[in-house]
């Protein structure tokens, strides 16, 4: 018998959970192939007008490689809802094949998702899909399944949730074994088979010293997150739990065998610093001893220490990010996240204490808050002009994500009325074009002096050149601010005679 696992993800093809399903359902004896279908936020129009579609070469390509298939499952996440339901409803036109939703999406939105599904997952699918797999193997119809909900003649039958899954250490490891793996290519719309080069290509390409990138394999240690901030799902419900250091070494081990190419890790954790002082003593003694090579991992405010950081530095951390959100207390109730100014400067002071041995930190920021005030952006603004040494920003429009406190909020106040298109189909990489977002933007960039951010952030100013509503200046504003970084950079590597990379730079984006 076999299954199908389709995922439309980011840019990259990790696909965490859609990969361990697959290990899951090999140990069951199930013969099963991936469908990898990498992009699409980048699409998206900043009105939130317009969906993507794949060509219709895609979706028989995508049909041929599932028409043998027993069970077609896929992986949603909110943001690409809309790739899934056209791929599911093309499907459905074609097959009789039963097709079962899990992940975030049908997590949160059990009864929108079977619309487009028979089966939905609900929570963890480990469990579900084993057992789902199992009775089809036996011809057991019975639909007691927890963690499982079904669509039979316009009837929903609501199983109690799965348990979540206590000993993570108890889970095979992700399937890399590229055999019956396929990859959409959205620059021709075809879907290929993955094969070694192919493989290659796909890994990530992380940022590393002296402005050059390497190939990186990314994890995850844990499940869960210690915060519980209002805008994310995952974090509000989750329980934390851990692997062993041990594990997480014959993982990677594992991985190195079979790509040796790969030169760092990045730890995708939630927080990854929110483990205590213990685990970090047996990581950094395994890891060097192990693996050896320089890794990438999140922190935050209050799970950062100096003993922590120390650790991991000796074990080859070279890049974190941190989140700091927002700079206004108001908006930081909100949030529930409580981490005072104070404490986030400490946080980044601790980091600029060890810049020599790291690249320059990434800190996150959520803008477009419709709750917030001139005066909470502000308060952000200040904030960051008040950081210690060099960072980037990675900056997000804020999103009612479903499953989220802000989520629920917003609906009752009438702020979220189309969750489609105001939540589906929004860019979040792209907040609005006003005045006070475009010198969050520009904070971020070493090269601005703080002076003159602190020049321009002046009431004067601000009563002059910010409005709420947005201005397509400032959109061409940061094109033209990111073009003139990449053109500097540029004449920096002819002027030191470092053309590989500009050479990098081509292939990477190719």
């Amino acid at each position: 018998m076999k299954i199908t696992l389709i995922t439309p993800t980011p840019p990259d093809i990790n696909a965490f959970g859609a990969r361990i399903l697959s290990s899951v359902l090999k140990n069951e004896g199930w013969k099963t192939q991936l469908i990898f279908l990498p992009g699409g936020i980048e699409h998206l129009r900043s009105d939130s007008s317009y969906v993507y579609q794949y060509p219709e070469k895609t979706l028989q390509q995508i049909g041929d490689i599932c028409a043998d298939t027993d069970l077609i499952a896929f992986s949603v996440m909110s943001l690409y809802f809309d790739r899934a339901a056209q791929i599911s409803r093309y499907l459905r036109e074609r097959f009789t094949t039963p097709i079962i939703w899990g992940g975030v999406h049908p997590t949160y939105r059990p009864e929108h998702s079977l619309e487009y599904a028979d089966i939905i997952c609900v929570g963890e699918g480990e469990f579900p899909i084993r057992e789902l797999t199992r009775r089809m193997s036996a011809g057991d119809k019975r639909r007691d399944i927890p963690g499982c909900w079904f669509k039979t003649d316009g009837e929903i039958l609501k199983n109690k949730p799965a348990p979540i899954i206590q000993n993570l250490d108890e889970l095979p490891f992700v399937d890399y074994d590229i055999a019956d793996h396929f990859v959409f290519q959205w620059r021709t719309g075809d879907v290929v088979r993955i094969d070694e080069k192919t493989m290659k290509e796909q890994f990530l390409k992380l940022p590393y010293f002296h402005d050059t990138h390497r190939i990186a394999y990314r994890t995850m240690t844990s499940r869960g997150c210690p915060h519980k901030c209002s805008y994310c799902a995952s974090s509000a419900t989750m329980q934390l739990r851990r692997r062993s250091v041990a594990n997480v070494m014959l993982e990677l081990e594992d991985i190195l065998r079979r790509f040796p190419y790969i030169e760092l890790i990045s730890f995708f954790d939630d927080t990854f610093f929110a483990a205590p002082v213990e685990y970090f003593e047996e990581f950094r003694d395994q890891y060097k001893k192990r693996i050896g090579l320089p890794f990438h991992a999140q922190c935050s405010p209050t799970t950062l220490t100096e003993k922590k950081l120390t650790l991991l530095l000796d074990a080859g951390l070279y890049y974190t990010e941190m989140g700091i959100q927002t700079g206004s207390d108001r908006i930081k109730k909100m949030y529930r996240r409580m981490d005072s100014n104070e404490k986030m400067i400490e946080a980044a002071s601790l980091l600029n204490k060890y810049r020599s041995q790291m690249l320059v930190p990434d800190y996150h920021v959520i803008l477009d808050n419709p709750w917030e005030t001139k005066e909470d952006v502000q308060d952000t603004l200040r904030l960051l002009l008040s950081l210690p040494g060099k960072f980037r920003l990675q900056i997000s429009s804020l999103v009612f994500f479903p499953g989220t406190e802000l989520n629920d909020r917003a609906r009752r106040e009438g702020l979220l009325k189309d969750e489609l298109k105001e939540v589906c189909r929004k860019p979040f990489t792209h907040p609005k074009g006003t005045y006070l977002n475009y010198l969050i933007f520009l904070s971020g960039f070493p090269a601005v002096p703080r002076w003159l951010l602190r020049l321009l952030s002046r009431e004067g100013f601000v009563k002059v050149f910010h409005s709420q509503e947005p201005s397509p200046v400032y959109h061409v504003l940061v094109g033209l601010t990111n073009r003139t970084r990449l053109v500097l950079k540029g004449v920096k590597a002819v002027l030191t005679g470092d053309i590989g990379r500009i050479i990098n730079y081509f292939k990477l984006a190719r």
